[in-house]
């Protein structure tokens, strides 16, 4: 069954307070979101950059339906217009996590999951792509400064108003940020915590030592029985 970002953070909660008094814990929920977050970002960095690794789907977001605009090719378009465009996503997307040997973005197509992928290609590739003679209609997808630009090469593609992206996010709760189709925000902190499932107790276990170390808590290695005998 998929844990949520809300059962991580009080599970984390509920060990630390139970070895320390509650008068004397005071720690932020929002900050364990935060070390959460990171501590996911990591294992999967470290499990993923390893070659022949397929991404597993549990980590995968949807951004759902993400408003697209023409932009002009030109860096500065207000000075000097190429005559050029390109397709471009209205807001900024949420940073994915670094991977060395495969995109983090898993896919960009129009709203219909049924329609081709647009082929994700680096920014230095997105230049030459579609001059060959096999992929001239191909319309192609990258990403620079936060922004999916599509390199459109048909009259259909050019006329999209959305498009579906979906990856591996560094920061799960900023996928709060964008809506579905449907109207609801894709992402609650009691959504489905994008993550698999034998991550969570390597991820759980630096931060409560992090959290019990910074409120000083000592080890308990002491035996009741033994206690009681000397009492």
């Amino acid at each position: 069954m998929a844990t949520t970002l809300n059962k991580i953070v009080y599970d984390i909660l509920e060990t630390v307070h139970s070895h320390v008094l509650p008068d004397d814990i005071d720690v932020d929920s929002r900050q364990i979101e935060w070390l959460v977050n990171n501590q996911r970002a990591l294992l999967i960095r470290n499990e993923y950059n390893k070659p022949g690794r397929v991404i597993d789907h549990n980590l995968i977001q949807d951004l759902g339906c993400v408003e697209v605009e023409m932009v002009d090719n030109s860096v500065c378009p207000d000075i000097s217009t190429s005559g050029c465009y390109l397709l471009r996503t209205v807001c900024q997307i949420p940073n994915t996590i670094e991977l060395h040997h495969k995109t983090a973005i898993t896919r960009v197509g129009s709203p219909d999951r049924m329609n081709d992928n647009y082929s994700f290609v680096s920014y230095d590739q997105a230049i030459y792509s579609g001059s060959g003679k096999f992929n001239k209609n191909n319309n192609f997808a990258f990403l620079l400064n936060n922004y999916i630009y599509i390199k459109v090469h048909s009259k259909k593609a050019a006329m999209l108003k959305y498009v579906n992206i979906r990856g591996i996010f560094e920061d799960p709760t900023e996928v709060g940020n964008f809506t579905c189709c449907t109207g609801a925000v894709c992402y609650t902190n009691d959504s489905p915590y994008p993550i698999n499932t034998w991550m969570i107790p390597y991820m759980k276990e630096p931060i409560i030592n992090q959290l019990m170390m910074a409120k000083q808590v000592p080890e308990d290695n002491s035996n009741d029985a033994i206690n009681d005998e000397n009492r």
